[in-house]
């Protein structure tokens, strides 16, 4: 979007810029003649006659400002023009631009001889509270093309009245009254909304014939254009002044009517209607069969393309198995020759040299037997010193057991693990902490069997289930899924003794291993266990 700023920047100077409610000092000198034409870069200016808004009061004054839209592309945007009606605006008349008109902008401007004018109306929110409307339609936009019959849309049609009634506010001209605000430097209490656009074509302008003074009253929403000094209004103005007798009616290209008037005939034009709408429907049969055709096409170019690519592979295939046959051929007869020659070397090397190749191939079994008794001596010394290595760590894991699980002799054939005595105790009179005691010493001296087991790396015959005061063994041989509790509380008197059997029978499993000195005296221990156990359980 070009703003003044901008516009000046790439002018090299400032724009003087007048947005005011007096009327312009147009050149009402005649033009020389129709065949002189315009393009929009000489436009040098633009204003506006009897500005009539759809939802206003004839009498109320409006701020509004324009832009020019080229191609899609708003180039220019004017300043607001603050209460009035008849809006003039000189947005391009530049102080080093003496001739006036869009140079710093040519390469867009001749893109094309249309071009679209919006104006834009200013509410100030303030002085304002009129609620926002939908969109209206755009079917009442102004739109001239160089290409379309001219319909007039609205403005025209009710600019033929507007002779009598200049400050009719209900007129219904073409706008959106949807509000787009665009310059961001504006505050939350103003707000924008376009009203009026407008579509014109170069070639639909042409030069006002009479001084702008003289024309006391013009259609609604007269949009004038300055062009080399020249005033130019849309031809349809130029034609309703006609009508009107406003103006001569030689300055029009046609008398009595916008459209030149020709003999018509209904039959004529039915015959026309149905020419076209046949020629239509000959024209879509024709698109959808060349479309057909064009598809079938397609299909077969491709399925062509795809065997044409076959066929180039399978022929560099061809190539390429042709060339590895020869190269295996030439490859064949080199390792022939080289066979033979092998062949005839080994013969002589066989009969001429015997002596010598005994004598090497003794040296060599000499040679290889030192290096592998070598390497078995080696090997066994490594295998003693890893040995030993366990053994020590063996060692040194069952003495750190010893000062975990600490079994000591109290006198008396009595032993104490962990601080806790192992006595032939009477669980007769309410001896529960005794049995307590003996069902944690016996857990205790089944998890040093578990961890013997572990650390010695001896698969136990029966077991061991560690849970401190709730531990019990498993034969997994004869009774899969019986336990065999080393506590006596709840459990049958035939299944704790087997426990204590079973916890013996893997303690003197353990004491089979050499270098376990402690093994004796866990297993005097789970006898002293056994031996206060069983006799507990006579009074019951």
């Amino acid at each position: 979007m070009i703003t003044p700023s901008s516009i000046a920047g790439s002018f090299g100077g400032a724009i003087n810029m007048t947005a005011c409610s007096a009327a312009p000092s147009w050149n009402t000198q005649q033009p020389v003649g129709r065949s002189a034409t315009v393009t929009l870069q000489q436009l040098s200016g633009f204003s506006m006659r009897n500005l009539s808004v759809y939802g206003t009061s004839g009498d109320s004054l409006l701020n509004v400002y324009f832009k020019l839209v080229v191609d899609g592309r708003i180039v220019y945007e004017s300043e607001v023009a603050r209460n009035t009606l008849n809006p003039v605006w000189v947005p391009f008349q530049s102080e080093d631009d003496g001739n006036g008109g869009l140079k710093g902008v040519e390469t867009l401007l001749s893109g094309g001889t249309r071009f679209d004018i919006v104006v834009v109306r200013v509410h100030d929110r303030k002085a304002t509270k009129r609620p926002r409307r939908k969109t209206r339609s755009m079917s009442d936009r102004l739109s001239f093309g160089d290409d379309q019959p001219i319909n007039n849309s609205r403005s025209f049609a009710d600019a033929k009245t507007s002779f009598d009634e200049t400050d009719d506010a209900a007129m219904n001209d073409a706008m959106t009254d949807t509000e787009t605000p665009t310059n961001a430097n504006e505050t939350s209490d103003v707000f924008e909304e376009d009203i009026l656009s407008l579509s014109f074509g170069m070639r639909e302008l042409e030069p006002l014939p009479v001084a702008l003074t003289e024309l006391m009253n013009l259609p609604l929403n007269t949009c004038l254009f300055e062009f080399s000094g020249h005033t130019y209004v849309h031809r349809e103005v130029l034609e309703l002044l006609a009508e009107k007798g406003v103006i001569a009616p030689k300055h029009s290209r046609r008398k009595g009517s916008a459209i030149p008037l020709k003999d018509y005939s209904l039959h004529k034009g039915v015959d026309a209607l149905e020419h076209i709408l046949t020629t239509r429907q000959k024209i879509t049969e024709l698109t959808e069969t060349n479309a057909a055709v064009k598809e079938r096409i397609r299909n077969k170019l491709l399925h062509s393309q795809q065997r044409i690519a076959r066929e180039q592979q399978r022929t560099a295939l061809e190539e390429r198995v042709r060339l590895a046959r020869a190269q295996v051929a030439e490859k064949q007869h080199t390792l022939a020759r080289l066979k033979a020659v092998m062949h005839d070397e080994r013969r002589t090397f066989e009969e001429d040299i015997r002596i010598p190749k005994a004598l090497v191939s003794t040296m060599q079994m000499s040679l290889r037997y030192k290096d592998e008794r070598q390497n078995i001596l080696e090997r066994r010394c490594e295998v003693l010193r890893a040995a030993h290595k366990i053994r020590s760590r063996q060692a040194m894991l069952v003495k750190q057991l010893g000062t975990v699980y600490p079994i000591e002799y109290v006198g008396a054939g009595e032993y104490s693990i962990r601080g806790i005595r192992i006595a032939n105790s009477d669980f007769t009179g309410g001896g529960r902490n005794d049995e307590e005691m003996i069902s944690t010493a016996l857990g205790y001296i089944a998890h040093l069997v578990f961890m013997l087991s572990k650390y010695l790396q001896v698969n136990l015959r029966y077991r061991v289930v560690p849970y401190s005061s709730r531990s019990f063994l498993k034969d997994e041989i004869n009774d899969p899924q019986g336990e065999y509790p080393l506590y006596r509380r709840g459990v049958e008197r035939e299944r704790h003794e087997k426990a204590i059997r079973f916890l013996r029978k893997d303690v003197e499993q353990v004491h089979s291993v050499d270098y376990v000195c402690c093994a004796v005296m866990i297993s005097d221990v789970v006898n002293d266990c056994s031996f206060c156990l069983h006799e507990a359980w006579i009074p019951h």
